[in-house]
């Protein structure tokens, strides 16, 4: 039997893939992708460039407050001291002079002579900024190296001013083996102000008059004593010297302080 022909069948498209529209497709897919993280990345960096602004402003602000006290617990110190320096120089001085002045006045110069009040600059501020490291967020490259520097400074002038704190207090101490702290503060102060400090003691009423020193002050025998004129002058001395230290620390605070507040403007 012979083979029958074949029936002809219609042509059909063979599938194809354009990969030119793929291409397409895929590129639109990672622009949008890729913007999409570079705004998120941008945005980010904006965000956190304000937050680093706020912060260092904050830190630059409280600065420049701790600094401002410096300056002020300094000028206090001085308007407390100054007279309190004078009389241990008349003191010292009084050795040499060939009319000495009065007992009482005397004694006066040498009660005066023992005050003291110390000075210490505020650096929590400094001292965070750099322990933390949040020094880098000063943008200012001279005011991150002005911030570190007061620092270093502070910390030697604090060096010294122990160093001559603790002269002054041992010619202190060996100064009130000449001089009897009751029997001054008994002539020099208002019976009121006694009665309150030993009402605060929890010491009964007495009556102050009656109350004798038992080792009087001699101003002949004073002026005379070499251990006492070596006494006054290592007072005066370290007291001079801690002026010299209070002022320093007062005017590095300035310093900085006036650089800072220009920054923040």
């Amino acid at each position: 039997m012979p083979n029958p022909l074949p029936v002809p069948t219609p042509d059909v498209p063979r599938a194809s893939w354009d990969w030119r529209s793929g291409v397409r497709w895929f590129g639109a897919e990672f622009l949008v992708v890729v913007t999409g993280v570079l705004v998120a990345l941008a945005v980010g960096a904006w965000w956190q460039s304000r937050e680093d602004q706020a912060k260092e402003a904050a830190y630059l602000t409280q600065l420049a407050a701790d600094l401002r006290e410096t300056e002020r617990a300094a000028a206090e110190a001085d308007a407390f001291l100054l007279p309190v320096d004078r009389a241990g120089s008349l003191l010292w001085l009084s050795f040499y002079r060939s009319d000495p002045p009065p007992r009482d006045s005397l004694l006066a110069l040498a009660e005066r002579a023992m005050w003291m009040s110390s000075v210490r600059p505020v650096t929590g501020t400094a001292e965070a900024l750099v322990a933390t490291g949040d020094l880098a967020l000063v943008r200012d490259d001279s005011l991150r190296t002005a911030v570190t520097a007061y620092l270093e400074r502070t910390r030697g002038r604090l060096y010294d001013h122990e160093q001559f704190d603790r002269s002054w207090v041992a010619a202190e101490r060996r100064m009130r083996r000449h001089v009897d702290p009751t029997e001054s503060a008994l002539r020099l102060y208002a019976p009121e102000t006694l009665d309150g400090f030993l009402h605060e003691m929890g010491v009964p009423e007495a009556d102050l008059a009656d109350l004798e020193p038992p080792f009087p002050f001699d101003p002949v025998a004073f002026l005379r004593d070499e251990g006492a004129l070596q006494d006054a002058f290592e007072m005066a001395n370290a007291k001079r010297n801690l002026l010299t230290v209070r002022r320093a620390m007062a005017a590095d605070a300035r310093a900085l302080r006036q650089r800072v507040e220009a920054e923040l403007e």
